[in-house]
């Protein structure tokens, strides 16, 4: 379509796709989105919690 672009392919990567594959950061940032996960289904769990008590169901 006339483009300058070349379009893109994932047919000759290699290597990491990201900067922390394999460093001291990896499981780091593992425990780190598991406990953002555990927070938001607490919150989320208090929250309803809270609106079943507010409004009786």
């Amino acid at each position: 379509m006339n483009s300058p672009i070349e379009p893109a392919s994932w047919n000759n990567a290699e290597g990491a796709y990201y900067v922390g594959a394999n460093t001291a950061w990896e499981p780091i940032w593992l425990f780190v989105s598991i406990a953002m996960c555990l927070v938001a289904i607490w919150m989320g769990s208090r929250h309803e919690k809270e609106s079943y008590e507010k409004f009786g169901e």
